[in-house]
């Protein structure tokens, strides 16, 4: 067997300009068609409606690009949200949890099992001010469907889940009694044809399917816990 190597000089050129250029915001529309959202890095224009979420996402999952992303956060523009408690469970860059907060929600907890990822959601506080002077509401934690053992039962009014099949099945329970009556488990992070055995899995902790979302080949599933 032989190897053949080529060598050739690149042009001197800004990498991060080229970069920007290829790294276009995200739009997300309200149930109205309306420019609900938009998910947009730094250096992007601030937005002429609707809510301003800036995100840089370093090395985390979240940047809004992703099919799933879109999906959750057009699920939490149609909830209302003020004044409700709200758990992300596998945050990745923070995102829909700064689409929570951006909404009035409080107070609001990300959960990864990734440190970096954590961090970045940390950061990713600090580049969106409007959210600084509550930002104690809005926590940040490693952990993962373990860390829910310690949360006391009906806490949160929303959860947002936007993860692997298997990880949502295996922490459906915990999801189901976590959750108050009356609120929202959104859930995503699978293609459409996981949605029968979700389904299973959903009626099994006696929550029950509000709706589901579809974009790409992947699914979003907007599910509710009757009160008692």
């Amino acid at each position: 067997a032989s190897v053949t190597c080529e060598k050739k000089v690149v042009p001197q050129e800004n990498w991060n300009a080229q970069w920007e250029s290829e790294y276009p915001q995200v739009v997300v529309e309200d149930a109205e068609g309306r420019a609900g959202c938009t998910i947009r890095a730094p250096f992007h224009e601030v937005p002429a409606e609707g809510l301003d979420v800036v995100i840089a996402p370093q090395m985390s999952f979240g940047t809004g690009h992703h099919a799933t992303t879109h999906l959750m956060t057009a699920a939490l523009l149609d909830l209302p949200l003020n004044g409700r408690a709200v758990l992300d469970m596998g945050c990745g860059t923070g995102v829909l949890a700064l689409v929570a907060a951006k909404r009035g929600a409080a107070p609001v907890l990300g959960v990864d099992i990734e440190h970096d990822a954590v961090v970045n959601s940390q950061d990713n506080v600090k580049l969106n001010p409007d959210l600084l002077p509550s930002s104690d509401a809005l926590i940040f934690r490693q952990g993962d469907g373990t860390s829910m053992e310690s949360m006391p039962n009906g806490c949160w009014d929303v959860i947002c889940a936007n993860i692997h099949k298997n990880v949502l099945e295996a922490d459906m329970p915990a999801y189901a009694r976590t959750l108050k009556g009356g609120g929202s488990l959104l859930l995503s992070g699978f293609f459409e044809g996981d949605v029968k055995a979700l389904q299973s899995a959903i009626d099994r902790e006696g929550l029950r399917l509000r709706a589901v979302a579809s974009r790409e080949g992947w699914a979003c599933m907007h599910c509710w816990k009757p009160l008692a």
